[in-house]
């Protein structure tokens, strides 16, 4: 009998544990989970190499390691890595990453990525532009012309890197069920608070 009732207590706190109805201006206290934090790590790393790669087969690697210095590296290094964090995290609060379709994954990492890659773009712009705008070295009407331009391509290819992201963190996410069935046991979304 004890033991029903120890089985009824925990179906009745799983089942708390569903996706909470919140409101899309409400900001999240609670702390990222550790699927949370992997994965957005792993999608850094891999958006990193990839394009270090990239840099490297064009021949413009040497002139873009010329112009930064380690300080400037790690900064924007943490920078993207934060937001990925953030657009990760966004996402795992609202859509399960081991009950939810394929396609509502996709269509989430789709719109974090966008807005991830408009951030990124800004935060660019504004470490880059300020002190030139300061110095009356370029006019404001150029500025917001080609920032105007600027985050059309940032959310369209931010899109597209949080499209390729989700999709390839419901393959990491499934392998690592497949090699570590109790890591199953862990809820990616996050809990509700009591």
């Amino acid at each position: 009998m004890a033991e029903d009732q120890r089985a009824g207590e925990h179906m009745a706190e799983g089942a708390s544990e569903t996706k909470p109805a919140r409101d899309a201006t409400q900001i999240s206290t609670r702390p990222v989970s550790l699927v949370t934090w992997t994965l957005a790590t792993f999608d850094t790393a891999l958006f990193v190499l990839l394009g270090v790669l990239a840099a490297h087969t064009s021949g413009g690697l040497a002139d873009l390691l010329a112009g930064l210095n380690t300080l400037v590296g790690v900064a924007v290094f943490c920078y993207l890595w934060a937001l990925f964090v953030l657009a990760v995290r966004w996402v795992h609060g609202r859509v399960a990453l081991d009950s939810a379709g394929v396609s509502t994954l996709a269509l989430h990492g789709a719109a974090a990525g966008s807005v991830a890659g408009v951030v990124f773009l800004l935060g660019l712009f504004v470490v880059a532009l300020v002190p030139t705008l300061q110095s009356g070295g370029v006019r404001l009407q150029a500025v917001l012309l080609v920032l105007l331009i600027g985050v059309g391509v940032a959310a369209v290819v931010g899109g597209v890197v949080g499209l390729l992201a989700s999709l390839l963190d419901i393959a990491v996410y499934g392998l690592a069920g497949a090699l570590l069935p109790e890591a199953e046991t862990e809820r990616v979304t996050e809990p509700r608070p009591r």
